[in-house]
C-alpha cells in the first residue's frame, strides 16, 4: 500500500512531464517507470530505517485492505492504463 502511495503519483507526474523533454513515447514510459521504481525503493529504505529504531513489528499484525482502499487502487490503475493507452495512440 505504501509503495502504491509513492509510486503511482510519481509515475503519473513523470508521465506528464517527460514528454516535454522531447523523448519518444516508449522512452518516456520506460524512464518514468524506472524513476518511479527508484522512488519506491528509496521510500521503503527510508521507512525501514525509521521503523527499526522504534522496534520490530510483529509478523502477525498485518491488516487486510479495506474495500474502499481496494476500489480506489483499482480505479487508479484503470485511470493510469487509460492514460497510457491514449498517450501511445496520440504518438
Amino acid at each position: 500500500m505504501r509503495a502504491a502511495a509513492v509510486g503511482v503519483p510519481t509515475w503519473i507526474v513523470l508521465l506528464a512531464l517527460l514528454p516535454f523533454t522531447g523523448l519518444g513515447v516508449g522512452a518516456c514510459l520506460a524512464l518514468a517507470t524506472a524513476l518511479a521504481i527508484g522512488a519506491v525503493i528509496g521510500a521503503e529504505r527510508l521507512r525501514g530505517r525509521g521503523s527499526r529504531q522504534r522496534g520490530p513489528r510483529g509478523a502477525g499484525q498485518r491488516r487486510a485492505m479495506s474495500p474502499l482502499a481496494a476500489a480506489g487502487l483499482t480505479l487508479a490503475a484503470v485511470a493510469v492504463l487509460v492514460y497510457v493507452v491514449f498517450v501511445i495512440r496520440a504518438a
